[in-house]
C-alpha cells in the first residue's frame, strides 16, 4: 500500500505532483495484471473509493513499473490523503 498526504501530491507551486502517479514495484510483471484501488479521504471526511466518482480506474503497466493516469485524481485539490493499493 502507498499513502500520500497533502504534503506528497502537492507541489509548493500548488500544483498536481506527477510523480505519485508511478510506482516502483521491482515483482510486477507484465503477463500478471496487477488489482489497483484508490482510496481518498477529504478533511472530517470517510474513506471513498474511485468508484464513487467513475466506473473504472485507469492505468498502465509493464515489468517493474505500474503507472496510474493523473485523471483518476481530478479532485485532488479537495483530498487530504490518498492511499494506493496494488495487488500482484
Amino acid at each position: 500500500m502507498y499513502s500520500f498526504s497533502k504534503l506528497d501530491f502537492i507541489t509548493s507551486e500548488g500544483e498536481f505532483n506527477e510523480s505519485i502517479c508511478t510506482l516502483l514495484i521491482p515483482d510486477l510483471r507484465e503477463d500478471s495484471p496487477p488489482f489497483v484501488a484508490i482510496y481518498y479521504k477529504r478533511d472530517n471526511s470517510e474513506w471513498f473509493t474511485e468508484s464513487l466518482y467513475r466506473k473504472r480506474l485507469r492505468f498502465n503497466f509493464k515489468e517493474g513499473v505500474l503507472k496510474l493516469d493523473q485523471s483518476n485524481f481530478w479532485d485532488w485539490f479537495e483530498i487530504s490523503e490518498i492511499k494506493i493499493v496494488v495487488i500482484y
